[in-house]
């Protein structure tokens, strides 16, 4: 899941040379949904939702992904995508701060300290990334706006996913999120119209598509069934290692000393905050 999930902002990249932001996901959403959905539907058994949970799984979907792509897409698009995948790391920051209230769960003095040095360190690296060439203020406000969504869908997912399975969850939270994104889809086309895909943009949405919106969701979805949120948030940290690896490879982005040095604090600070918490297992999982 974090090696597909690192790759996507490179592949997001790619897509925008042929796609608006809201299409991508627009596109990706519907397609991941109907095969997710196809493949559910084909099962022997097949689980039964009632109003009340298809509600809880409508704003699922519109969470984790009409509003996190909302952003997290308009924001790739005015940032690099290593600065992007470093601020997504903050959502284990903001998991830790949501379980206090929803979840009842209580940090320790290290765990608080973990926090403050990864909001420290996501606020020099906005600064540094202003006018340096890669990021924008803009763009990156964006993106930890969508590590905020993202940090909520954590919170919201454990709770559905411990009575249900991961392809039954995953499925309608595609098909909801492109239902909600569809307007917003049609507003971006009506404002600034469509381009001609390029090959690479194809390919770049085919990979978010099959790996990240398929397969990387399920997994992520399966792990909520035995891990608690904040302990599966914590996987975030390694997409930033992987993502600025392929920007380097596949892009040519650079980082600059004082953009690597905020990096550094931001992951730093996500270790320090799990490794003060205590790992625990969802007694439903067994």
């Amino acid at each position: 899941m974090t090696f597909a999930f690192g790759l996507s902002f490179v592949s997001t990249k790619f897509a925008l040379r042929g796609f608006e932001p809201l299409l991508i996901a627009l596109i990706r959403f519907a397609l991941a949904g109907a095969i997710l959905w196809t493949i559910w539907w084909l099962r022997a058994e097949r689980e039964r939702a009632t109003r009340a949970e298809l509600a809880r799984l409508a704003a699922l979907g519109f969470v984790s992904l009409t509003v996190y792509f909302t952003f997290e897409n308009i924001g790739i698009a005015h940032t690099s995508a290593s600065e992007a995948a470093i601020l997504i790391a903050a959502i284990p920051i903001f998991v830790n701060i949501l379980n206090v209230f929803t979840l009842k769960e209580h940090n320790s003095a290290l765990e608080w300290t973990g926090i403050a040095l990864s909001f420290a360190g996501v606020v020099l690296l906005i600064q540094f990334g202003n006018g340096s060439g890669g990021g924008t203020l803009f763009g990156n406000l964006l993106v930890l706006a969508a590590s905020l969504s993202a940090a909520v869908y954590n919170v919201m997912a454990r709770r559905l996913l411990v009575s249900r399975s991961a392809l039954f969850v995953t499925a309608f939270q595609n098909l909801f999120g492109a239902l909600f994104m569809l307007p917003l889809a049609v507003v971006e086309l009506l404002v600034v119209g469509v381009r001609r895909p390029t090959v690479p943009a194809v390919i770049g949405l085919a990979y978010l598509t099959l790996f990240c919106s398929v397969l990387a969701y399920l997994l992520l979805n399966y792990a909520f069934r035995f891990i608690e949120a904040s302990k599966a948030s914590v996987f975030t940290n390694l997409v930033p290692v992987i993502a600025v690896a392929a920007a380097y490879v596949m892009l040519g982005e650079r980082f600059t000393a004082g953009q690597l040095a905020a990096a550094v604090v931001v992951v730093v600070g996500v270790w320090l905050t799990n490794r003060g918490g205590r790992a625990s297992r969802s007694p439903s999982a067994g």
